[in-house]
């Protein structure tokens, strides 16, 4: 599993009990635009965390910025309710200690586009390890947005196959697939003499990479994406089950790590540090290379969905007044 990655997801709205989908930037046909709702949601996230207590979450927003109709935003997610301490690796000196009512954050950073004029959106939301925002995120966004546009459903879906992940592999050449699986199998790790902890803790990949300068078939692949085949089907290789496949599909001079995971529809999955080391342009993820690396994605997919790169750099005044509105997350006592 990449340690750093991003995940898509495509946004819209319609109205309730009905299929078609509405205009971003006028969805009520009197003005209301998404963009103000979100960007109104992320700055009541910078006054107030959003805190979901059954699953002892945390959310919050800061470092929030605009350009156009795009929005780039840090989303601060974490745990608390549990008590632990932190030690230095080198002396064993406990550095810290958490206590139940300390949130233990990790910033996360986003990228948020919805063109005018259209009637879909894409969010770009990064991933720490496979853990991600997107579930307290939606949670919180839909309860804030339905509480004051009831006849409305927002949608935060994960780019469907169709979408997307289907386009890649069509117009593409399958050059590298790697099966991943954390935990080393037992008969490995007593064939390497790993310990438990080695074991448990470990990871095994496969790489399969076809001769050179040709390309995988891709029937399998394809046959999983429109639903023929199970995808648990090509994650088991000699009696060992893999968690994630990543496929590495080069159109024209460009390359796509896309990922396939268990039990899970096939999503859309960047790998930064993989991205980040073909660009060979450093080996730190800074801020501004993970925002300019979601624009270029975003408009790189926004073409299998009909948004072309002009519509998404159309340029945008942002209203003055957008920066005194607040979308509150209303109290809920089931919570």
């Amino acid at each position: 599993m990449a340690k750093h990655s991003f995940a898509s997801y495509a946004v819209r709205i319609r109205k309730n009990r009905e299929k078609g989908y509405l205009a971003l930037d006028n969805f009520d046909g009197a003005g209301a635009d998404l963009l103000k709702e979100f960007y109104g949601f992320l700055l009541h996230l910078e006054d107030r965390p959003y805190e979901i207590p059954k699953k002892e979450r945390s959310l919050e927003a800061h470092g929030i910025r605009q350009e156009n109709r795009a929005l780039y935003v840090k989303l601060a997610h974490g745990l608390f309710g549990a008590q632990s301490r932190i030690r230095e690796r080198l002396t064993g000196a406990v550095v810290f200690r958490k206590e139940e009512d300390h949130v233990d954050l990790t910033d996360l950073r986003n990228y948020m586009i919805l063109p005018g004029n259209s009637t879909a959106g894409l969010l770009f939301t990064e991933r720490f390890q496979g853990n991600g925002v997107i579930a307290s995120l939606s949670e919180a966004f839909k309860k804030a947005f339905s509480a004051k546009f009831s006849g409305y459903t927002l949608e935060i879906n994960s780019m469907t196959s169709e979408a997307a992940f289907g386009v890649y592999l069509e117009s593409g050449e399958l050059r590298k697939i790697r099966l991943v699986r954390h935990a080393i199998p037992h008969d490995v790790a007593d064939a390497l003499g790993l310990g438990d902890n080695e074991r448990n803790l470990g990871s095994l990949e496969v790489v399969l990479r076809p001769p050179r300068l040709t390309s995988f078939r891709k029937q399998m692949i394809q046959r999983v994406i429109s639903g023929e085949a199970d995808v648990s089907s090509m994650l088991e290789w000699r009696d060992v089950e893999f968690g994630e496949m990543k496929v590495e599909v080069k159109i024209a001079n460009s390359t796509r790590t896309l990922s396939v995971s268990s039990g899970a529809t096939p999503a859309m999955l960047y790998d930064l540090d993989a991205e980040l080391k073909k660009e060979g342009v450093g080996a730190t993820l800074t801020d501004e290379w993970v925002y300019a690396k979601a624009k270029e994605l975003a408009e790189d997919l926004g073409q299998t969905m009909g948004l072309g790169a002009d519509l998404m750099r159309r340029e945008f005044e942002w209203p003055e007044l957008w920066d005194r509105y607040r979308l509150e997350v209303p109290d809920d006592p089931n919570d």
